[in-house]
C-alpha cells in the first residue's frame, strides 16, 4: 500500500507566533491545537534548526525461561524530555528559562547607557513550568503541551566569533494526572481541511 502523503507532517515555525512557550505551573492548559494561548504563556524566543526533541524512555526488564529465550518484559518506568536550542541569547524570556526568572534582572536604557541586563549562574533549582510547543504544516498546526515540565539540563555554551550563542535546554516532562487519565505530554492535531457541505 503506498504512503498516504496527506497524513505525512513535516514541521515549521509558525510565521507570526512562536514555537516554544512557558507560564507558570498550575495555568489553565490548552485543549486544542488552534485556540489562541492565554496571556500567560510567553513566547520564548526563537530556537535552532535542530529544532524540537521528544524523546520518550521506557526501561523494561527482560524475563528469559530456562532455555534462555525472553518471555516477558515487564516496564518498570517511563519518562519523557523535550530538548530545545534557544538562539536568542540576549532575550530576557530565553535568560529567566535558562537561568530562573530570580536570577535576572533587567535595567532600561537610559541617556547615558543601554540597557542592561544582569545574569547570575547559581546553583539554585529551576522551577516547574508549563512548556507549550507548536508547529505548522500549511494550514495544519500540531501543539505539545507539558503540564509539568522542569530544565534539567543546559549543554555547553560557546562563545565564537562564527556561530550564534546558543542555549540547548532539555526539559524533563512529569507525569500529570488529569481526571481518570494520565499523560507527561499531550498533544494536539489540527490538519487543517475543513469539512465541506456537499
Amino acid at each position: 500500500m503506498p504512503t498516504d502523503t496527506s497524513k505525512v507532517y513535516v514541521p515549521s515555525a509558525p510565521k507570526v507566533k512562536g514555537v516554544i512557550y512557558r507560564a507558570p505551573l498550575g495555568t489553565a492548559l490548552p485543549t486544542d491545537a488552534v485556540t489562541a494561548l492565554a496571556a500567560a504563556y510567553v513566547d520564548q524566543g526563537g530556537i535552532s534548526d535542530a529544532g524540537i526533541v521528544n524523546a520518550m524512555a521506557r526501561e523494561v526488564q527482560k524475563i528469559k525461561d530456562f532455555g534462555g529465550k525472553t518471555i516477558a518484559t515487564p516496564q518498570s518506568d517511563y519518562s519523557e524530555t523535550l530538548k530545545v536550542e534557544f538562539v536568542e541569547a540576549i532575550n530576557l524570556e530565553t535568560l529567566k528559562t535558562v537561568f530562573g526568572t530570580s536570577n535576572v534582572t533587567f535595567t532600561p536604557a537610559t541617556a547615558n547607557k543601554g540597557a542592561l541586563i544582569t545574569v547570575d549562574h547559581n546553583s539554585a533549582p529551576l522551577p516547574e513550568s508549563v512548556i507549550v510547543t507548536e508547529t505548522v504544516q500549511g494550514t495544519g498546526v500540531r501543539r505539545q503541551v507539558a503540564p509539568i515540565a522542569k530544565p534539567i539540563t543546559v549543554d555547553d555554551v560557546s562563545q565564537v566569533s562564527t556561530d550564534a550563542v546558543k542555549y540547548a535546554v532539555t526539559f524533563e516532562c512529569f507525569e500529570y494526572v488529569d481526571g481518570d487519565t494520565a499523560f507527561h505530554i499531550r498533544e494536539f492535531i489540527d490538519d487543517g481541511v475543513f469539512a465541506t457541505t456537499p
